[in-house]
């Protein structure tokens, strides 16, 4: 394929809209306590911190932020898929509530996401119930990874 050039496949899946299935992150300690900078490959930022003693709590800690990519993520497929089935929905907020081991490294041993609704109008609730399920169980990457228990790698890299 020349230099250049996209794949074939790339092209497609920005034709129709789709982004690459690789995706990163990076965390850069800002020398203060454990606040960490994170920059995504979208070019996004947010920060992350600790409570006092060890950090400052001037972020979401990193816990709350992995509930809140799975709140973000199983809410913006709910709003698309309702959309789609043409319910009324007016509002939405969607809690996700993790209950956490006692012991280190202290994992969530439950996960739960609370989808309150507020409607204009009749909707139809196995429509509902269909898309509130199609947006975490199908289509939501957050919900899959942590449903299944994706092995995590890590290697280390000296720099100077």
């Amino acid at each position: 394929m020349p230099r250049g050039q996209p794949r074939p496949q790339a092209a497609m899946m920005l034709v129709a809209g789709m982004v690459p299935a690789m995706k990163n992150a990076v965390a850069r300690w800002s020398g203060t306590k454990v606040r960490f900078g994170i920059e995504s490959g979208s070019g996004h930022s947010v920060a992350t911190d600790e409570a006092p003693v060890f950090g400052e709590d001037s972020a979401m800690r990193p816990t709350e932020m992995l509930l809140a990519a799975l709140a973000g993520c199983t809410g913006t497929n709910a709003i698309l898929l309702l959309k789609k089935f043409k319910q009324p929905l007016v509002s939405l907020d969607v809690e996700v509530e993790g209950e956490q081991d006692e012991e280190w490294p202290k994992a969530f041993n439950k996960i739960d996401v609370t989808f309150r609704c507020g409607w204009e109008g009749k909707y139809d609730k196995e429509l509902v119930e269909q898309a509130l399920d199609m947006a975490c169980n199908r289509y939501c990457p957050i919900h899959a990874t942590l449903s299944k228990g994706t092995p995590i790698e890590h290697h280390k890299k000296d720099v100077r």
